[in-house]
Formats: structure tokens, sequence, C-alpha cells
């Protein structure tokens, strides 16, 4: 059994196929060990993996050749004090026509490779899972340090506020809005723990890891975009496509099963016949013949319904490949839209600097205190936008490369 090899995004990552290595998941220290870990222990490669060896087990019953059947049967009797006994034995072994066996085997070998492409889709969208959830971790513990950044801030100006002796009434106004920000920013770190929750569901599940082992892992940050072909003019060998092209093989299988049908099975075998009659014995040898007569019908109906079903799934491969465009240029667009976004913006650490400087001419007395606020806000919601469009772009190259059936990855 051949996999397509994938590697995963954000670097130069290898594919392991179905057999690789038995993975520490007691002890990981890179996100190469995790998607690893995730590969091995996934419900749902364990269940794509199961169905292929039901699959490759089904091919082997489908090419086994049907057994021998025995008949006997002895009668006896009397005739003026004579006794007479017949016995009669046949082995016939059954010849199937029309070549049915070969058409039980070929729709059993279309599931079995049904069954190893959906393996492979598997993996590949656990690693893309795993590695853009592993992605968010580390964006989420990013955004975490603007908030509590910002807490810090207006729980120093609301002390600083509460300490004076007297506040006029625009301080008053003030302190009321930091306290109200504060608050804020407390109830978004909630909704941040309840996300991290969710995240560690998932690991815990699909690579048995807690979130201090997902914290701990390094994860290396995109440098270089790579840059997808417009159109794949190669999709029929897309793995995807592959889905349509099983089902009119199987379709056309199962018309071969059905043409196969109209011809009979024959049995054919040896005989003998022994006979004891006044105390003489007599043996007679030869051979037995059975078959049906399509004598009504040929499987006619059967192998038109057959037919069609070969036609309808012909033409929802033709659509398949027509939606597998659509879907494919989608990506690209998508792809590279949030690509550009995310090189026209700013980099992080530019508005880290000017949100201080506020914070500075705030403390001065030359902004005021709704600027300063706005500017933490406006600093946590330009990160969460960023991190957002970068997952966008991350998740529609992995569909692109999956689709392409390439390997899946990022150049560092």
């Amino acid at each position: 059994m051949s996999i397509i090899r994938l590697c995963t995004p954000l670097s130069v990552l290898f594919f392991v196929g179905a057999a690789h290595a038995e993975v520490n998941c007691d002890k990981v220290s890179n996100y190469k060990d995790v998607i690893e870990c995730a590969e091995a222990r996934s419900p749902e490669v364990a269940k794509a993996e199961g169905s292929l060896k039901e699959k490759a087990a089904r091919v082997d019953a489908a090419a086994q050749f049907a057994n021998p059947s025995i008949s006997l049967s002895s009668v006896s009797g009397t005739i003026d004090s004579d006794r007479k006994v017949e016995t009669d034995v046949a082995l016939s072994f059954p010849i199937e026509l029309g070549g049915k066996r070969a058409a039980r085997k070929k729709v059993a070998s279309v599931e079995e490779a049904r069954a190893q492409w959906s393996l492979y889709r598997t993996k590949a969208e656990v690693r893309k899972e795993v590695t853009i959830k592993l992605l968010r971790i580390k964006q989420i513990e990013r955004e975490l340090g603007l908030v509590d950044e910002s807490v810090s801030t207006f729980a120093k100006l609301v002390k600083q506020y509460e300490g004076r002796p007297a506040r006029s009434p625009e301080q008053d106004v003030s302190l009321t809005v930091f306290k109200i920000a504060k608050s804020e920013y407390d109830l978004k770190k909630t909704e941040y723990d309840e996300e991290l929750l969710t995240l560690e569901s998932y690991f815990l599940v699909t690579a048995g890891l807690g979130l201090k082992d997902l914290k701990a892992v390094s994860l290396p940050a995109v440098s270089t975009w790579p840059v997808p072909a417009d159109r794949n003019e190669n999709l029929k060998s897309s793995p995807i496509y592959m889905s349509a092209e099983f089902d009119v093989q199987a379709a056309q299988g199962e018309f071969d099963k059905e043409a196969g049908d109209s011809w009979p099975t024959m049995n054919i075998g040896p005989s003998a016949k022994m006979t004891r009659d006044s105390g003489r014995d007599f043996q007679q040898y030869g051979f037995n013949l059975s078959m049906p007569i399509p004598f009504f019908n040929a499987n006619g109906a059967g192998r038109a319904a057959a037919r069609a079903a070969v036609l309808t799934a012909e033409q929802r491969r033709s659509i398949a490949l027509k939606q597998l465009e659509a879907e494919r240029a989608l990506y690209k667009t998508t792809y590279t839209r949030a690509v550009s976004s995310l090189k026209d913006t700013p980099s992080g650490g530019v508005l880290e600097d000017k949100h201080k400087k506020i914070e500075n001419l705030f403390l001065k007395g030359v902004v005021p205190s709704s600027l300063v606020i706005e500017a933490h806000r406006s600093l946590v919601d330009f990160e969460k936008a960023r991190n957002d469009h970068e997952l966008k772009a991350i998740g529609a190259l992995f569909n692109i490369q999956i689709i392409d059936g390439q390997p899946v990855g990022v150049n560092p």
C-alpha cells in the first residue's frame, strides 16, 4: 500500500506514512512530535486504518473459489425375498461463467483503493487541524499578553485615581471609565480561557496532550508565503477527485457482476453408483452436470439498471471536477487576499510603541482617557484580526495543496 506523502505547514516537515515509528507522546518538544502523536492516536485515523484493513480482507474474500458440494443418496428394498441396495454419490464443482469472480474482486479492490485514499485524506485533515489549532494556541498566548497588559495598565490608573485625596469631576469620570474598561478586559480573558479549554479538549482526544504540554511546544513563524499556481491542469489526479472516480469504477464493477449473472453457474463433477442385488455387487462411474437454463431471462433488467448506475456515476464525476475547479479557485482567491492583507499591515511591535506613547501623553495630561482605552482596544482587535487572516491564509493553502495532492507546507 502506498500513501501520498505530505509535510506539515509552517515548515518543510515530512509526512510520516501509515507505518511510522512509535511516538513518545509523554514528552513532546516540538510541533513535529505533536503531529506524530495525533497521527498515532487520532480516533479518525484509527477508524480509517481499521476500514482499510477490513476492505483489504474483503478483497481476499471476494477472490475465493466456491466450495464443491457432495450429494449422497441410498435406497434399499426387498423383492421376492431378494434384497436390493442402491447408493448414488456425486461430487460437484461450481464453475462460475461470465467472470463473476473477477467482477467481485474488482468491486472489492475498488473499495480497498477508496479506503487507502480515505486514510490519506484523514491524515491530511488531522495534520491540518492539529497545526492550525496549535498555531491558534500560540496566537492566544500573544493576544492574552496584550489583554493582560491592558488590564495591568487600567488597574494602575484606577489605583492612581483612587489614591488621590480629591478628584475633579473629569477625574471621577476617568476613574469610572477605567474601571469599566478593566472589567471588560477581564471578561475577554475569560473568553480566551474558554477557547483554550476547547482546544485542549481536542488535543486530549486527538493526541493525548494537555495544554501545559502544548504551550511548551515551539512553532516557527511563517517568513515566506508560497505562491500556488493559478490553476491545476491535472485535477483528475487529485485525491479528492478520486472519490468520484472510485464511484465510477465501483459502478462498472457492479455492471460486470450483473453481466456475469447473465451466465449460469455450472456444477460438474464425478458420479458413482453402487448396487447390491441378490448378493452381487455392481459399480458404475460417470459424471454429473447441472446448470440453470436462461429460459425466461438473461438478467437483462439487472444489466440495464447497472448500466444506468454507471452513466449516473460518470455524470457525477464530471460535476465533481467542475466543483473541484471552483473550490480551488475560491481557496486561491482567499489565500491571495489574506496574504496580501498580512503583508500590508504593520507589525505588532510598531503599534505597541505607538500606544505606549499615547499612555505617556495621557499621564502628562495631553490626551483624554478615552484615547488610552481606544489605543488598547485597537491593539488587541488588530492582533486578533491579523491572527484570523493568518489562520485563513494557512487553511486556504492547506486546502489547495490537498486538492492538488502535493506536499503540504509553508517554507519557513
